[in-house]
């Protein structure tokens, strides 16, 4: 009897999770908006008024009754018919008892290499697991909402110069099962399975041209450099997870900060849609956490005002790739009272 519960449960739970998803891609998708409608000279006009770059921007679609009018209409009524659906899966899943369940598996590999990376010592010497896995381990375990984010890619940070006793992180994960991946253009070195692809990474000193030969001795591993890691590194958190064991991950608002810089730096649009994402999804987040706001500010203060204005700078960009991405990132620069 319990197992068939349990399986109507697990059916439910599928099909409110897959539901959620397709609702709210549909709604990043079509975007948000709203009819305005104006009399003049006794006849009626329609607006379709959107925020964009934290401007509310109006676009004429025609007298009333007209082709245009009424096709955005029409598509308007279905966001808020999708948005309802939306609010709908949300409370069948809270019933259901998923506000605190996981919404990622964790892979027993995945846990074995943060496993090893405590085992080293290493959360506490400043490794810290940043990327989209990051992202992931905010959606589970830090109130950020659910959307799906796929990669194999399990991105660690570590600081140089390393000052930690020496360890053979290399040679471990050959021991774990993964082998190595040289890239002869920058000399550095990943480390593939057949589900996860793990990568270092080290700050980029200056533009990067006069960058040394990127293997560590002390570590067995060969970091990629890039700009902004620091960021990242000067503000840890470090957490012990159920199921998840030890980790340290960037501080949500170093997090935020990061990825507004970077996104706006990004020529593939799709890896600057998907940076946009995760910082408008952190950034709702933060908002309903009075110290995740602090940190926000804390972050910020400490950039050099160059960073500051390509962070304010990218956050008016956003609306581009995320519809309503601005106006969030608004109210946090308001709630701080910073100078945009």
């Amino acid at each position: 009897m319990n197992l068939s519960i349990d399986n109507i449960l697990d059916e439910n739970i599928a099909y409110y999770r897959a539901r959620k998803t397709s609702l709210v891609a549909r709604v990043l998708i079509n975007g948000r908006g709203s009819i305005k409608r104006r009399t003049l000279g006794g006849h009626v006009y329609v607006y379709l008024r959107r925020n964009f770059q934290g401007t509310k921007v109006e676009t004429y679609l025609g007298p009333e009754g007209s082709l245009p009018s009424n096709r955005v209409e029409k598509k308007l009524h279905k966001i808020k018919l999708t948005i309802e659906e939306l609010k709908k899966s949300r409370h069948a899943l809270r019933r259901l008892g998923v506000a605190n369940m996981n919404k990622e598996n964790f892979s027993q590999q995945l846990k074995d290499l943060f496993q090893m990376m405590d085992d080293e010592g290493l959360w506490d010497e400043g490794l810290q697991l940043v990327g989209s896995w990051c992202f992931k381990v905010y959606q589970n375990f830090f109130q950020v909402e659910y959307f799906p984010e796929r990669t194999i890619d399990v991105d660690f940070a570590i600081p140089i110069p390393y000052k930690g006793n020496a360890t053979a992180i290399g040679a471990q994960l050959k021991n774990m099962g993964f082998e190595e991946e040289f890239n002869r253009k920058d000399g550095t070195i990943s480390y593939i399975s057949s589900d996860l692809k793990v990568e270092f990474l080290k700050p980029r000193h200056g533009d990067g041209r006069k960058e040394s030969d990127p293997y560590i001795k002390e570590l067995d591993i060969a970091p990629q450099a890039l700009p902004f890691l620091n960021i990242l590194l000067e503000n840890p958190r470090t957490a012990t997870i159920r199921d998840l064991g030890k980790i340290t991950i960037p501080s949500m608002g170093a997090f935020l900060i990061h990825k507004l810089i970077v996104a706006d730096r990004r020529r593939d649009q799709g890896k600057k849609s998907k940076d946009y994402r995760q910082a408008f999804f952190v950034a709702q987040a933060v908002l309903r956490d009075s110290s995740e706001l602090e940190n926000v500010g804390t972050v910020f203060q400490k950039l050099h005002k160059k960073r500051q204005r390509l962070m304010l700078k990218s956050s008016k960009h956003a609306d581009m790739y995320v519809t309503g991405a601005t106006e969030v990132f608004q109210e946090i620069w308001d709630a701080l009272q910073l100078d945009v």
